[in-house]
């Protein structure tokens, strides 16, 4: 019964972070890592890329990238492409389609499991 609440809820804040992108379609920018955020938790440091953004008005905005990794990448002054929901430049994050889609099916097959599991079917 965890395992089932916890999977729900990771599927649900997943879908609740890309529902924008669904929804309303996507922009594909060039932007430029200016520098990590950087955190220490329990002893361990942490790493969000800061990105320069290009914004719907001509000017460049900064964001961090949501996605924290336990080491400083990608590197300062690369150049990539990033996307952001059309008319949210605010939201942009480096694209990363084979890593979202393995947490969906890590956790869809959590959920189908657990599910079949509680009802018996399994």
């Amino acid at each position: 019964m965890i395992g089932l609440a916890l999977a729900a809820t990771g599927l649900a804040l997943m879908l609740r972070s890309d529902l924008l992108y669904i929804r309303g379609g996507t922009r594909r920018v060039p932007a430029q890592i200016v520098r990590h955020q950087i955190r220490r938790r329990g002893g361990a440091t942490l790493y969000n890329a800061i990105l320069l953004v290009p914004d719907e008005r001509g000017g460049f905005i900064e964001v961090r990238d949501p996605l924290t990794t336990p080491f400083p990448t990608p590197v300062i002054g690369e150049r990539l492409t990033v996307v952001h929901p059309i008319g949210y430049p605010d939201k942009a994050r480096i694209p990363y389609p084979w890593f979202r889609a393995g947490v969906y099916a890590v956790l869809g097959y959590g959920f189908v499991g657990c599910l079949m599991g509680v009802t018996g079917l399994g």
